[in-house]
């Protein structure tokens, strides 16, 4: 889920007019001589532990039973600087609106939420931007187990015995 998911902004960034290419580590991006940058920073992941399940068909049409082992909550730090406050909001607002809700990672539904977007301008950052936007993203997913049925003719009954109800029927 990780490798997706950062490959997904990446691309995003890349596709809202990122014309550098973006960078993936803190040490990198600080030594970056650049004004005009794209980063995609891994922030943190949040695990918990569950239980749920639910019930599908795979493409042969056998019963299928799914289990959310785990839920998986992945938060990554874009970072978007430009030349001026104009081409940083222009390049922001491209890759905000080039977003999806979510996306499949393994079969399995993936949401994405924007969490909050901070602006700082070159006197509040180490960066040699004029201007930047820091966009707290995340993305949902878990580590599901899938386990067939056990077919009715696939049980064998060793022994029938009749018990009496208190009643006496």
């Amino acid at each position: 889920m990780y490798a997706e998911s950062k490959r997904y902004l990446l691309d995003k960034l890349k596709a809202a007019g990122l014309k550098s290419n973006p960078y993936t580590s803190e040490k990198t991006l600080e030594k970056s001589m650049e004004s005009h940058l794209g980063a995609v920073i891994f922030e943190s992941e949040t695990i918990l532990r569950n239980g749920s399940k639910t019930y599908f068909k795979d493409e042969e049409g056998a019963q299928k039973k799914r289990r959310r082992v785990f839920d998986r909550k992945l938060m990554f730090n874009v970072i978007i600087g430009d030349y001026s406050d104009e081409a940083a909001e222009a390049l922001f607002e491209a890759f905000l609106s080039s977003l999806d809700k979510g996306i499949y990672i393994n079969g399995n539904y993936v949401p994405i939420t924007v969490e909050d977007a901070a602006w700082v301008d070159k006197d509040d950052t180490l960066l040699k931007a004029k201007v930047a936007v820091q966009i707290n993203i995340s993305f949902d997913g878990g580590l599901y187990k899938d386990t067939g049925f056990t077919k009715v003719s696939d049980v064998e009954i060793e022994s029938v015995e009749r018990t009496e109800s208190i009643n006496g029927n």
